[in-house]
């Protein structure tokens, strides 16, 4: 990994220099390792790249360096490592290596970013929250900015609940920003994690927020925008998520209400409504269910899914492995049970009883179920 942190930090190695490097070598320590007539024949590679390519060698003490980063709490990760979130991957731009205090996002787990206005009203702040700690109490982690106002609400939601959130900065991880957030910077790292692709000591600049918001929307399933005026950071979050296939949910206000600007628009476009938390919660509950069949496919091929191994181990029987697979982290009604499986009332009435009875599942309330992680 030092050497995968040595390239992240070089001075001018962009996504191109870094393309070029991987077309002549397999990973960072093998473009160390290259001599000054090896980096010269690269094709593509410019004389001006060469030349900080071999400077940066001279300089930069690559084993105090690591040790520095180690010694400061802040983790590393690059894409050459199998703990490198696979989301990022989809990305084109994907950041060749992420900065986090805490951990990295569960693989396999159901993610909701919540995003909205700083100068929030405090309707929207108070639904923000309710809506993560209901999330967070059926399992599934949130996702923002830790930004005032509605980021900072829906992280404190999924913390009042005991759940998963992670906060993706705009600046160094060791940078808590806004500094008045302290506290839930702490509370973040306990409970979730901290990242950024910015390298240590990066100050929080403007046009660094955009580029961050990508990486908020592809970590996450769903993105729900809680109040946004007509031009918002969180419009561009938004944006990214469309574009990288992920729904968009957003709450509905007056025409005449600034702060629902941006969210009307969104519903003009088609985005999702959010009518109440339970009409959130109930449709999230679907996505959720919906992950769930990818990742066990992803698994039959792989035989590399927690869930999966899970039903290995339950030893189900044919029938409880059908209902088992098509229950998610959020509780699913018995009405969609009967849909996707195909079974009638009284035969999924007992797989659910049996099921219940082995602790695999339990019912959150009447006539929705969902799998027990623990």
């Amino acid at each position: 990994m030092k050497y995968a942190y040595w390239l992240t930090s070089m001075k001018g190695c962009t996504p191109r220099v870094r393309k070029l490097l991987f077309s002549f070598c397999a990973n960072a320590q093998e473009v160390y390792r290259l001599s000054n007539k090896e980096l010269e024949k690269i094709p593509g590679l410019m004389h001006k790249d060469v030349l900080r390519i071999i400077e940066s060698k001279k300089t930069w003490d690559i084993d105090k360096k690591w040790q520095d980063l180690v010694q400061s709490g802040i983790r590393f990760v690059s894409c050459e490592q199998e703990d490198y979130p696979q989301q990022l991957l989809e990305l084109a731009d994907a950041p060749y290596g992420i900065f986090y205090r805490g951990r990295l996002p569960v693989p396999g787990e159901f993610r909701v970013a919540i995003a909205g206005a700083r100068m929030c009203s405090e309707y929207g702040r108070t639904l923000a929250r309710e809506i993560a700690r209901e999330l967070a109490l059926q399992d599934a982690a949130v996702v923002s900015g830790m930004a005032r106002g509605i980021d900072a609400a829906g992280h404190r939601g999924a913390l009042d609940s005991g759940g998963n959130t992670y906060a993706l900065f705009g600046c160094g991880v060791d940078i808590c920003y806004p500094n008045y957030h302290r506290q839930l910077y702490d509370e973040i790292e306990r409970h979730g994690g901290l990242l950024s692709e910015y390298l240590p000591g990066t100050k929080p600049l403007p046009a660094f927020f955009p580029q961050r918001n990508r990486l908020i929307s592809i970590l996450s399933d769903v993105v729900l925008i809680i109040e946004a005026r007509e031009k918002s950071g969180s419009l561009i979050t938004a944006d990214f998520a469309l574009e990288q296939g992920r729904d968009v949910y957003a709450l509905p206000g007056r025409v005449t209400d600034m702060l629902s600007y941006g969210c009307n628009r969104l519903i003009a476009q088609g985005a999702g409504i959010i009518l109440s938390v339970e009409d959130c919660l109930a449709e999230l509950s679907m996505q959720a269910v919906r992950k769930k069949e990818i990742v066990c496919k992803s698994a039959l091929k792989t035989g590399n899914c927690e869930i999966f191994d899970n039903l290995q181990k339950f030893s189900l029987e044919k029938d409880e492995r059908l209902v088992y697979g098509c229950l998610g982290l959020l509780p699913t009604g018995f009405e969609t049970l009967l849909e996707k499986t195909g079974l009638d009332i009284q035969a999924l009435s007992q797989i659910l009883a049996a099921l219940m009875q082995k602790h695999h599942i339990e019912e959150v309330y009447k006539n929705h179920y969902k799998i027990i992680t623990e």
